[in-house]
């Protein structure tokens, strides 16, 4: 395992402070199937709603939302949601606004305060999962990660890298500041669906996400053929591995802007079932 991890780091401010329709801040109710079967011991002691700053005992820290009607004795897909430089979790919520979508979908969500880039940094926020694993009810084989900027590095670093604590089902990162030179690095992690967003207009990390995603595809045992765009913006890559499908997805916007797909992410995390 490599002694050192080295990311370019951008301080994160504009977009966190634009407006959002407060009501995608706010947890939905889910439909659950009605032939749900029991499947977490009664002792779990996560509150329905949201729950605020809670931290692990590495030291991360995240805020969770789950359905409004959450039910405990149901296992949940998860998505950990990593933040922006200097962003914190109530801020990186505002900025990707996926609780309502998420939650009505089933899922709970949760958001990790950022911290300061670097391999102790990433042991720290590893540790999300496995901590809401012990107070929620989460389903094992669905854990997701996605995060911007920032947020998009951990959710590359904490796939790839054999030291983080969780592995997760797919990923969805955005605007990554990794690129070809700093992926061809590490090793491939064992295939999994990848969708890679990234700006057109990223004066940050220009050409980084198609790099990125050449490398996932390539992790993945893709060939380099790609379909044309579909609505979103985003192209699959053609014969990846099973269960490994690879997406590459650019619209207009600059580096701080979230892309704005969330439904085609959740649609990406909901077809790992």
């Amino acid at each position: 395992m490599r002694s050192l991890i080295t990311f370019t780091l951008v301080v994160f401010l504009s977009a966190c402070s634009q407006p959002v329709d407060k009501s995608l801040l706010q947890a939905s109710s889910f439909n659950y199937p009605k032939a749900t079967k029991t499947t977490c011991p009664s002792d779990k002691t996560g509150i329905s709603g949201n729950s605020e700053d809670n931290k692990t005992s590495a030291g991360a820290t995240y805020n969770l939302r789950t359905p409004s009607n959450y039910d405990p004795s149901v296992a949940h897909p998860l998505i950990v949601v990593f933040a922006p430089a200097g962003t914190s979790a109530r801020k990186s919520e505002r900025h990707v606004h996926l609780t309502k979508e998420a939650t009505e979908a089933g899922f709970i969500i949760a958001f990790a305060k950022n911290k300061r880039l670097s391999l102790r940094a990433l042991k720290q926020l590893s540790s999300i999962p496995n901590d809401i694993k012990n107070k929620w009810c989460i389903n094992p084989e669905r854990i997701y990660y996605t995060g911007h900027s920032d947020g998009g590095t951990i959710t590359n670093a904490l796939t790839f890298l054999p030291s983080s604590e969780a592995k997760p089902t797919a990923i969805a990162p955005s605007a990554a500041g990794m690129d070809s030179n700093s992926l061809k690095q590490y090793s491939c992690p064992k295939p999994l669906p990848v969708m890679v967003f990234h700006n057109k207009d990223d004066s940050h990390f220009e050409g980084f996400g198609k790099q990125a995603a050449d490398w996932w595809a390539q992790c993945n045992q893709c060939s380099d053929e790609l379909s044309p765009p579909d609505s979103n913006g985003c192209r699959s890559y053609n014969n990846c591995s099973a269960n490994a499908q690879t997406y590459y997805c650019e619209s207009p916007g600059s580096h701080s802007d979230w892309p704005n797909k969330n439904n085609r992410l959740i649609t990406f995390f909901n077809a790992t079932l």
